[in-house]
Formats: structure tokens, sequence, C-alpha cells
């Protein structure tokens, strides 16, 4: 599908903001509500980290309030057999994760703090007993009041893909200081909180499939989904991070945002169709947020079809219907900036491609 076909005045999409039955699908926002809660989400991720190499980590705000969010994390295995013979396979770890302001404790001379409660979605995730010495798939959160390296955690709770590791729950100032209680807006719709869904199912990113080199050094990668301002439109951005060590036994973390925007397309029965895919501008300063700050991100980003996590891997044929980014550095000839996405086609098959939301 061409990709001029896929782009949607504002007009329209503000069109399109209600489907059949009046039902809102999506409503607009201003630019300080986005800011807000770009700036919150990068704020949360920080704190996060995931236990596999070259995994994929999603966290989003999953309510119209405030201190609920969802997340995904993935092994995300996409590289390839052979130049043109490219797979993906992979295990999937879904999450809630809750804040409330204050809660009973065993000492009652100590006053109530914040409490963050994470918890594994057990129907959403692939759990099993994990063989000794084998890298496993689990999140882990850092609450203390300052985080400058999340994979050194001091105050950490978690979960994994082990049977035993569902849930914890644990006090700290940390969110407070973090801010993670409030909500930047209550405009977000039922049909938003399954978009957001779907982008975590679909989106991978791979260092692999672009650069080439998965022999070591393979960064790990969190991403932010929340919304664009305009209705039908969302930003995803994608922090990549990892932990460098020198000869002088110094280790220093570090990570970097590349900024993407989604539009995304109805019919009138609310039935997600087509829509893109575009990177954002480079930041002219580091402050900035709503750009790419990282100066070599040096990944390929697919929107995929759907698949059932640690089932049979997804083949060449996935990777020809999909949509794909290429992000190397600021003026790289190689960089795909734009890619239009067939969502119809991606999400044939599937109980979506009847609708997001019943």
């Amino acid at each position: 599908m061409p990709a001029r076909n896929l782009l949607i005045p504002t007009l329209s999409l503000l069109a399109w903001a209600t489907a059949a039955g009046a039902q809102v699908v999506s409503r607009p926002l201003n630019a300080d509500q986005v800011a807000c809660e770009e700036r919150q989400l990068e704020r949360l991720v920080h704190r996060m980290v995931s236990g596999f190499d070259g995994s994929n980590l999603f966290v989003w705000r999953s309510a119209p309030g405030g201190g609920i969010y969802r997340g995904l994390a993935s092994t995300s295995d996409v590289n390839s057999i052979e130049p043109d013979v490219r797979y993906r396979k992979e295990e999937q770890l879904a999450f809630d994760l809750i804040f409330s302001a204050g809660e009973d404790f065993l000492d009652p001379r100590r006053p109530r703090l914040p409490q963050a409660t994470i918890v594994r979605r057990a129907a959403a995730s692939n759990i099993h007993p994990v063989p000794a010495g084998r890298p496993y798939l689990g999140v882990w959160i850092d609450l203390a009041p300052e985080v400058p390296n999340p994979m050194l955690p001091k105050m950490p709770i978690r979960v994994t893909v082990e049977p035993a590791v569902g849930a914890t729950d644990r006090a700290s100032r940390g969110i407070a200081v973090g801010d993670f209680l409030s909500a930047c807006h209550s405009e977000v719709t039922a049909f938003d909180l399954a978009v957001y869904q779907l982008l975590a199912r679909t989106v991978r990113v791979s260092q692999c499939l672009s650069v080439g080199n998965c022999s070591a050094g393979l960064n790990r990668f969190k991403s932010t989904i929340f919304r664009g301002t305009e209705p039908l439109t969302y930003r995803l951005n994608v922090v990549d991070y990892l932990v460098a060590c020198y000869d002088d036994g110094h280790c220093s973390y570090g990570e970097g945002r590349t900024a993407f925007l989604f539009r995304v397309q109805v019919d009138s029965e609310g039935r997600i169709t087509g829509g893109t895919a575009e990177a954002l501008p480079w930041c002219s300063v580091g402050s900035q947020i709503g750009c790419t700050n990282a100066g070599n991100p040096g990944f390929a980003l697919f929107v995929l079809p759907p698949m059932t996590p640690g089932g049979p891997p997804q083949g060449e044929e996935s990777f020809q219907r999909a949509a794909q980014l290429e992000i190397e550095f600021e003026g790289s000839e190689r960089n795909i900036l734009h890619a239009p996405i067939n969502w119809v086609d991606l999400l044939q098959g599937t109980t979506w491609s009847g609708g997001l939301v019943p």
C-alpha cells in the first residue's frame, strides 16, 4: 500500500475519533499533557531493567487515573539464519505495576509510605522453571529515592518467569520522588489502551538485524508507550541501555532515547486498518523531549504480526509483511525514518482483526 494513502490529515483524524455508536475512540491532547506523561514514564522506565541481553521491555499507563501501569518484557530473539532468512522467537512476561499513596505496615510507629506492587499476569506470560545457568526473563524496578544505575538496584521489586516469583511489593519514599501516583491527564480511552498492548506485542527492536553484530555487547531495550497530541496518534520512546566496564574496574550505566510516532487508521466499526511509523528528529539540546537523544542508536525497528510466545517462531514471510525502520545515526544514508503499516495484513488470522475493543 503506498505511503501516501496512509497519511491522514488532522481533520480526518478528528472525524475518526468517534466510531459507530458514538463511542469515543481517541481524544485530542495538548502538548503539555503529552510532555507531562512522556517525562513521567521516562522517570519510571529509568528505574527498570529486564534480565536478558537484547530483550525488549514495554511500559505504559493502563488506566485513566494515576498510579496504575502495565508492562511486557520479551526475550526478543530477532535474528537471521543467513542474510536473507530472518526469524523471530520469544518468550513474554506480562505484568501490572500499581502504586498506592499509603498502606498499613506491621510497625504502627512508622508513618505510612507510598507502596509499589508488581504482579505477573500469568495468563499472558510464559511461566516455567528456568534451568540452572541459563539467563531468565525478569523485570526489576529500583524504588530507591535516587537511582544512578538501575542494574545495581538498592531497593528492588521484581517478577520473573519462575513460577514462585510472581509478585513483590515494597514501600519507599522514592515513589513520591518520582511522582508516579499522579495522572498527567484522564483522556486515555479503552481503544488507546488496546493500541498500547498491540504495539507492545508487535514492535520489536533488533541490533542483530541492523548492525549484524550479535556476538557480544548487545544492548537491552526498554520502551514507553503513550498518546500523541492528535487523536489516533501514539508515541513510543525506545531507550537502549547497558553498563560499560573499563580496565581500571570502573563501570558506568548509560542509556539513550530514540523517539517514534505511530499514526493509526480505523474504520467506522473501530477496526484498525492502516497507519504509519516514523522516527522523530534528533534533539538540538540534551534536555529536550519529543525527540531522539541517542547519538548512535544502531538498530532496526520492526512492526511484526503478533505471535504466540513460546510457540513456533516466525520466519522470513512475517518480515516481508512487517513495517521496518532503520536508525543508525543522524544523517546516515542507511536510515529509514518512515514506513507504512498495513494492520489489516498484520492482524489477519487473529481475533484482533475484528476490532481491538469489544
